[in-house]
């Protein structure tokens, strides 16, 4: 329940702020609120179990990326605080902002004090002994697609994992299909993992990306010239 709660939360904090980004006409403010948009989106990955994922969004988007966008506004003179009271909007909006991460940091450290930290896994079983269903059979097969994992690997390497006296991933009864589950969706987070999938799978949206950023940074360029001419001229 409080994950889910916390989804909630963190997913009205993310398009909100998304909106923020385009809605505000300073562009220090969008630059804030982009920010958040960042850390919210950590809040998500974190709800998932992603939590290298979680920590890279943190890292290189809050991190390094807010960093050369605020020196582009900075180097284009756009933003300007004038008024005092866009100062006292600003620092409720900075106490606001650090209230919700101190909270999503308390949490996120709770859950992993008491080992709690990584989500449940989906569709769990009512009968404690029942046999495997189709339904967790498909789950398992997603997986394997999604994080490039072979059943052979997971026979012998997960399921003994889960129970002692199985080998293979059919003779699992359906408790065991959730421990099973929620070990392989702990796969997601791994950076061998990410790698592969971001390599292989999405390589076409990753370059794309790239392609994205390099025309960012040429209107860039483009700008400071064309700001450099006309302070000449």
């Amino acid at each position: 329940m409080a994950e889910q709660i916390l989804f909630i939360i963190f997913g009205i904090l993310a398009v909100g702020s998304a909106i923020c980004v385009i809605a505000f006409r300073n562009p220090i403010h969008s630059a804030l609120a982009l920010v958040l948009t960042f850390f919210s989106l950590a809040g998500l990955f974190i709800s998932l179990g992603a939590y290298f994922v979680a920590a890279v969004q943190v890292i290189v988007y809050a991190g390094a990326i807010m960093v050369l966008f605020l020196f582009v506004i900075m180097l284009l003179n756009l933003g300007r605080l004038q008024t005092t009271r866009q100062i006292n909007k600003a620092k409720v909006f900075a106490v606001i902002v650090g209230i919700l991460l101190a909270a999503e940091a308390i949490y996120i450290g709770i859950k992993a004090y008491d080992g709690t930290a990584v989500s449940p896994a989906q569709g769990e079983s009512q009968a404690v002994g029942a046999a495997i269903t189709s339904e967790q059979l498909n789950r398992i097969s997603e997986i394997e697609s999604t994080y490039h994992l072979d059943r052979t690997e997971i026979n012998s390497t997960y399921v003994p994992e889960v129970s002692e006296q199985k080998s293979t991933v059919e003779t699992l009864t359906a408790s065991e299909a959730n421990l099973l589950i929620a070990k392989l969706q702990g796969e997601m987070g791994k950076p061998d993992r990410i790698g592969t999938i971001l390599f292989t799978k999405f390589l076409l949206p990753f370059e794309v990306t790239s392609l994205v950023l390099l025309a960012a940074l040429i209107g860039v360029i483009v700008l400071v010239k064309r700001e450099d001419t006309d302070t000449a001229a």
